[in-house]
C-alpha cells in the first residue's frame, strides 16, 4: 500500500497495490481487479444520501518502508490497482427484534405497534425487573458468611482508626458549608 501526500503531510489518496480489500456498502463488484486501477471515490453516493467513504486498515505494509502498520481515514479517495482481490458486501438492515419476530413488540412493550426505541426501553426495564428478582432470590436462599470473614472487609464490621483531633480548616464540616453556599450562589446568579 502506498500513501500520496501533499505538502503540508494531508492524505491526498491511498493506492492499494496488492492484497485482499474487504468492502462494506461501497458500489464495487466482487472478485480481482482487472485492466485499469479501479478508483474509489472520497465520497459515496447512495440510498442514504451522501456520506464519506471510511477506510480502516487493520493489517498493511507500507510500499515506502516495508513496515506493518494500521490505521483508519474517512474521505480520502483510493485507487485500487489490478490484481487487489476484492470482497464486497452490502449491508442494508439492522438487528431490530421486532423485525423477526412481531410478538416481541407486543410481549415486551405491551403493544404490537410499539416503536422501536420504546421496545428498546421497555427491554431494558424487564431486564432490570429479572436481575432485581433474581439477586432477591439468591440472597433468600443462600447462607450467609459468618462475621469472622467479613471483619475488615465490609465497613459496619472494620474498626475505624481514631485520628486525634483536627484544625478547624480540614474539617469536613467546614467544606460541606462553602461547597453548598458556592452551589446557592451559583444557582441565584445564574437563575
Amino acid at each position: 500500500m502506498r500513501v500520496e501526500q501533499d505538502v503540508a503531510g494531508r492524505w491526498q489518496r491511498v493506492v492499494v497495490e496488492q492484497g485482499r480489500v474487504d468492502l462494506v456498502n461501497v458500489p464495487v463488484a466482487s472478485g480481482p481487479v482487472e485492466g485499469a486501477p479501479v478508483e474509489l471515490p472520497a465520497r459515496i453516493h447512495d440510498r442514504q444520501g451522501e456520506r464519506p467513504l471510511q477506510l480502516l486498515a487493520p493489517q498493511v505494509v507500507l510500499a515506502e518502508t516495508r513496515q506493518t502498520s494500521k490505521f483508519g481515514i474517512e474521505g480520502v479517495p483510493v485507487v485500487l490497482q489490478p490484481g487487489v482481490t476484492v470482497r464486497a458486501q452490502t449491508v442494508e438492515q439492522k438487528f431490530a427484534p421486532a423485525a423477526f419476530n412481531p410478538e416481541h413488540a407486543r410481549v415486551i412493550a405491551r403493544s404490537e405497534k410499539a416503536k422501536p426505541m420504546a421496545v428498546n426501553m421497555y427491554s431494558a426495564w424487564w431486564s432490570f425487573v429479572v436481575g432485581i428478582g433474581v439477586t432477591v432470590v439468591v440472597s433468600l436462599f443462600t447462607r450467609p458468611k459468618p462475621e469472622s470473614e467479613l471483619r475488615n472487609l465490609v465497613m459496619g464490621l472494620t474498626t475505624l482508626p481514631d485520628e486525634g483531633p483536627c484544625p478547624w480548616y480540614e474539617k469536613p464540616a467546614l467544606w460541606a458549608t462553602v461547597v453548598a453556599a458556592i452551589l446557592v450562589a451559583v444557582n441565584i446568579i445564574f437563575w
